[in-house]
């Protein structure tokens, strides 16, 4: 059997024998509506809200809270459709929630508010968490992250979300609370709430019971009776989008959150000796956001089953903190044994590790190896490589996954 997967702006070939069982998951499917019709859709049927009319009728200070390039949020489309409400405001501010993230470019700004960046280009902001001067403090939630915000968000009067909902390795799904914790969250809060990804219970598509999930809800309550509104897309990466929800950011959220199951959790039979786990946009521009698509593939992972990780990450390594913190622990054994005080970047560690336990993680990336070895990751030259060598260790006549997008798809039993 022959097939390609992309890889960046190319596509790499391979070949498998006719005895191997191989099951291709492709993107989810297209469908969906124009992303202008959705949003009058969402907008003219607001959940548990008045509508946006209403909602900016006494408004003095809008604060429009967006996404960066790390999420595949359609802000510059939404932003046309909002046109209308937003022409006429006068102070109108925008802040980009970038969490832990780098801090946009220009060309990042350009790419999030495409025709309108030179409209608003002066009232456009990107968050800082190491920024205390921005920061306001507002107490700890049960399970202890400190809740620290940046400054507009106490000053504004109203505040609007834009922001995509899909499946998230630990948090169970994006948008709407994370918007706050840890969008525009303090580095301190972010640390606190990610060291909750070691419980059991922080997996995709997992909500109930998820302690991440339980904290970002409970920053948000510190926001008390705050005006938010907040406009939520469900889109597999496409012109049109596969829902709209507009109002309640709660609300919005958990009806996001029954659409993105639909579209982005894919039913397998059974579990596979080897995923291949192709890793696309946003999320393959760097080692620190591929840790997504290795979540999702463990979970149709037979034990003793081999990941192999696919993705160009050319921009690098991202977020390199928890490759400094890798010198600590030159073996996963150690990460798991560790009694140490818990840092920013151990949870990437330790769930690699977790895995790297009871199964083998391969990469094929354009990556020096020797990185990749820091992160418990066996380097592979080639995808062709990678599974003649994993076929020759579970046999020609094992059974495969290849997951074309990793990042998003999350296989069910």
């Amino acid at each position: 059997m022959e097939f390609e997967v992309p890889f960046g702006k190319r596509t790499l070939s391979v070949s498998l024998p006719p005895e191997t069982a191989v099951t291709i998951l492709s993107p989810a499917e297209q469908g969906g509506l124009p992303l202008q019709e959705a949003l009058k859709e969402g907008l003219g049927h607001p959940l548990g809200a008045e509508s946006l009319d209403y909602f900016l009728k006494d408004c003095e200070h809008l604060l429009v809270l967006v996404n960066d390039l790390f999420r595949r949020t359609p802000t510059a489309q939404i932003l046309r459709g909002l046109d209308p409400y937003l022409r006429n405001i006068t102070q109108l501010g925008f802040l980009v929630a970038t969490g832990l993230h780098p801090k946009p470019s220009p060309e990042d700004l350009k790419a999030i508010f495409g025709e309108y960046f030179e409209r608003y280009r002066g009232r456009i902001l990107s968050h800082d968490c190491d920024d205390d001067k921005q920061l306001v403090s507002f107490g700890k939630t049960s399970l202890g992250s400190e809740v620290n915000l940046h400054r507009l968000v106490c000053e504004a009067s109203h505040i609007l979300t834009i922001s995509s909902v899909e499946p998230h390795y630990f948090s169970g799904f994006t948008g709407g609370r994370k918007m706050f914790l840890p969008g525009v969250s303090s580095r301190r809060a972010t640390q606190n709430n990610h060291a909750l990804a070691l419980s059991e219970r922080a997996q995709p598509l997992s909500l109930g019971g998820n302690p991440v999930h339980q904290d970002m809800e409970e920053a948000l309550n510190f926001l008390g009776d705050k005006r938010i509104f907040s406009i939520q897309v469900v889109s597999a990466n496409s012109e049109n989008v596969q829902g709209c929800f507009c109002g309640d950011i709660r609300e919005a959220f958990h009806s996001a959150v029954q659409k993105a199951r639909q579209v982005f959790a894919r039913e397998v039979e059974g579990r596979f000796d080897i995923v291949v786990a192709v890793v696309g946009p946003p999320l393959d521009k760097n080692l620190y956001q591929i840790q997504k698509s290795m979540e999702h593939a463990k979970m149709a992972l037979k034990e003793g089953g081999i990941v192999i990780l696919v993705s160009p990450c050319h921009q690098g390594i991202g977020n390199d903190e928890w490759l400094k913190l890798s010198e600590k622990f030159p073996s996963w054994e150690e990460v798991l044994t560790s009694s140490e005080e818990w840092n920013l970047g151990f949870h990437k560690l330790y769930r690699t590790a977790q895995l790297r336990s009871w199964a083998q993680i391969w990469g094929v990336t354009s990556l020096p190896s020797e990185i990749l070895r820091r992160v418990y990751i066996e380097p592979k030259e080639s995808l062709q490589k990678g599974l003649d060598d994993a076929l020759s260790i579970m046999g020609r006549d094992c059974n495969l996954l290849v997951l074309m997008d990793a990042g998003h798809q999350v296989p069910v039993l």
